[in-house]
């Protein structure tokens, strides 16, 4: 009787699993494992799972792939060539590492015994009915389960175990009732590994040549030259070195745990810094936003304080002007009046009265102009100081810059340089002639060449923001300009003003020097610029002391000049004099 393939429970046998048997439970169709194998990454899956995964690459790389030569997975091995290599990708579904499946697919994939173990452990603990024969194929009363046995690790009706022991083969195999089983209280179940290439014959023997299980059919063919032995005799020498493996490689469990823990320690202090940081900031805000809004309310107040004021003061100012007209209306009233209706007589009688009021009335003085105007503006850039702990900005205004009472001082306003920058400032005042102390009017400057009309372009003005403007420009040509500032389209107090630009200074090219004869050695040769020269003396062309045109003091030979700070005043059209 040969032994049926094992697949760790079973055949028919479907026994339901709790909440709590979740690990014996397949991650890609979360129903019972059936025949579990190991990946490379050690996720274990059901093998038909593993079948309907999508490969994810053919080993070699595009150019290593016959064209059209990779299908789906078809039935129970993948249906894909590939050149050079005897492999396909797919990726792992719990921790999508790509891990490689055997030429002749899933079936040569490790079987999980591990899991096989615990299912057949988790069969006998469930109820006698629910378990079934594992060699009888038909589902009747008969073929429910009594006893186990652990040698072909299959489930046996009571017909199955007589059997069972009347066969030669398997007489003397550990058969145990199912109640046996559980009073045992069996911890581990050995089941016998199948070869996958010969279904009939068991994995004993090891291929050490290729690192595999083979069975004694593979030892004949594909492994014939190879150096196989029993799994009995070498199974000690590579367990040891999977020991020593795991003995390199347990220690890193106690670094991740801590690591893990570390992050999950950090992961809470991340929270709590965030739900601390998040109150500074709510907290914060609300205490900003109390304080714009104590200053919107002082601003909203200030306006209508100055709301307020304005409309008094043009009550008062038409109240006053009601009155003078009332004056005026009575006076020119009665004296049409007596002048349509009047006698003569009549007439000289009011004269004197009449002409007293009326010259009173023409000589009376009154302002038609309204005593305010409209002008009220907001301006969100000037600091307002401190408010519930916080700079604010931005301030009411009722008053306007006056440009008649506006001015601007400095030397750039009458003479400047050619090519050299002048500057000149500009102060903002209202009409009560007190300086402007904000920012952002709109200023204006022109320069312009009046003989040519010509525009300065290299202007360059700066706010302040205090009502006062720095305003420097350099002009390229020497000229009369006009200076030109104004704001808001008006010209200020003075304004255009006229600038004469000198050309560029001239420098000396002579030398600073008491005389010609002195400062030559006695050359005869060389003239001075003062026009002065020693006479009498055999034809010296240059100046002396106390000679004729001799300035009296030290002088530039060049043109003259006694300011020795002063540029050259000879004209370029002049030779230039050298003193040596």
């Amino acid at each position: 009787m040969s032994k049926p393939q094992m697949n760790g429970f079973a055949n028919g046998f479907a026994p339901p699993l709790n909440a709590a048997s979740s690990r014996l439970r397949c991650g890609i169709c979360q129903q019972k494992f059936s025949d579990p194998r190991v990946l490379p990454c050690l996720h274990s899956f059901c093998s038909a799972c593993l079948r309907t995964i999508e490969p994810y690459a053919v080993g070699g790389g595009a150019d290593d792939r016959d064209s059209g030569s990779m299908s789906v997975l078809n039935g129970s091995s993948f249906s894909i060539s590939v050149k050079g290599r005897d492999t396909t990708t797919i990726l792992c579904p719990s921790c999508d590492i790509e891990v490689d499946i055997p030429k002749n697919g899933v079936e040569e994939l490790p079987s999980d015994f591990i899991i096989n173990n615990e299912l057949v452990i988790a069969s006998l603990n469930q109820e006698a009915e629910q378990i079934l024969c594992g060699l009888c194929t038909d589902n009747v009363e008969g073929s429910r389960a009594i006893a186990r046995c652990f040698e072909c690790s299959v489930n046996l009706c009571g017909f199955c175990v007589q059997a069972h022991r009347r066969q030669k083969k398997t007489s003397v195999h550990n058969v145990l009732t199912l109640d046996e089983a559980r009073q045992k209280g069996v911890g581990r179940v050995s089941q016998p590994v199948v070869c996958a290439v010969h279904p009939t014959e068991e994995l004993r023997l090891f291929c050490q040549t290729c690192d595999k299980l083979v069975c004694r059919d593979c030892c004949l063919a594909e492994h014939r030259e190879h150096e196989c032995a029993f799994v009995s005799t070498i199974s000690d020498k590579h367990t040891s070195v999977m020991r020593e493996l795991l003995n390199q490689t347990e220690p890193n469990l106690d670094i991740l745990r801590k690591a893990l823990d570390g992050i999950a320690a950090m992961s809470l202090a991340v929270r709590d810094r965030a739900e601390k940081v998040a109150n500074e900031v709510q907290q914060y805000t609300d205490s900003y936003v109390k304080a714009l809004l104590m200053h919107r309310d002082a601003l909203l107040d200030r306006i209508d304080q100055l709301r307020e004021a304005k409309e008094r003061n043009l009550r008062m100012h038409r109240v006053q002007l009601e009155a003078i007209l009332a004056d005026f209306s009575t006076a020119c009233d009665f004296t049409s009046k007596a002048l349509q209706d009047g006698s003569d007589v009549e007439l000289l009688m009011v004269k004197p009265v009449v002409m007293k009021r009326l010259q009173e009335l023409n000589h009376m003085k009154y302002n038609v102009k309204p005593k305010e105007d409209d002008f009220m503006k907001f301006y969100p850039k000037q600091p307002a100081g401190m408010c519930n702990g916080f700079e604010v900005f931005g301030g009411i205004s009722a008053k306007s810059v006056d440009p008649g009472k506006s001015t601007a001082k400095g030397e750039g306003l009458y003479v400047a340089r050619q090519g050299q920058e002048a500057e000149f400032a500009v102060t903002l005042r209202d009409r009560d002639g007190e300086q402007w102390r904000r920012g952002g009017d709109d200023m204006k400057v022109d320069i312009i060449e009046k003989n040519k009309n010509a525009k300065c372009n290299k202007v360059a003005i700066s706010d302040r923001l205090d009502g006062s403007f720095h305003v420097a420009y350099t002009a390229d040509e020497s000229g009369h300009y006009l200076v030109s500032v104004s704001v808001g389209g008006q010209h200020i107090q003075g304004s255009p003003f006229t600038v004469s630009v000198k050309p560029k200074w001239r420098s000396h090219t002579g030398v600073f020097h008491c005389c010609t004869f002195c400062s030559s050695g006695g050359n005869k040769d060389i003239s001075c610029g003062c026009g002065g020269t020693v006479t009498g003396t055999g034809g010296y062309k240059g100046c002396g002391h106390g000679h004729i045109g001799h300035p009296g003091k030290p002088h530039w030979s060049c043109c003259g000049s006694t300011e020795e700070k002063a540029e050259c005043t000879r004209p370029p059209s002049i030779s230039k004099h050298v003193t040596v």
